[in-house]
């Protein structure tokens, strides 16, 4: 099985100084690390969702495939300096995510990537766009981030 995650509201959250909502993308590094917060330079804000950081560890576990598909990428910015790549590297779950790193401009349509893939995929995010685009897909399980307050739940028992 393979689990692919998208980022920004869904496994974290990301807020100005003055507590307005951002994106993870909007982040300047450096980023200072305490438990599962990112402060970044100018103040902002990145936290992980309650649970996440359990979850994915739960599915390496079990031996998972882990992607991340996202539309956060600035263009003309190398792969490697990307804002939500260095926020995954500061929460240390960059290498959780062996299946697929997919981060593309905010016009990218996350299903013409996901369609070409045959296995079975169970796809986590908050847009109601991206859900319905998959929605047809027959082999992808499309979960709304949205109404997931703490990812434990997914762990499954014994």
């Amino acid at each position: 099985m393979i689990y692919i995650f998208d980022l920004d509201l869904t496994i974290w959250e990301s807020f100005d100084k003055y507590n307005n909502q951002i994106w993870a993308k909007q982040l300047v590094p450096p980023f200072e690390v305490y438990d599962d917060i990112i402060t970044d330079d100018v103040f902002s804000k990145c936290i992980l969702k309650e649970g996440i950081r359990d979850y994915l560890k739960y599915l390496k576990r079990t031996g998972a495939d882990l992607g991340y598909i996202s539309v956060a990428k600035y263009t003309g910015i190398p792969m490697k300096i990307q804002p939500s790549v260095l926020a995954l590297k500061a929460f240390d779950l960059y290498d959780h995510f062996t299946f697929c790193k997919v981060l593309e401009y905010k016009t990218f349509d996350k299903s013409i990537f996901l369609k070409n893939i045959s296995e079975n995929i169970t796809f986590y995010d908050d847009s109601d766009e991206h859900l319905n685009s998959v929605k047809n897909i027959k082999n992808i399980e499309a979960i709304d981030a949205k109404k997931i307050n703490d990812w434990r739940e997914f762990i499954k028992n014994g």
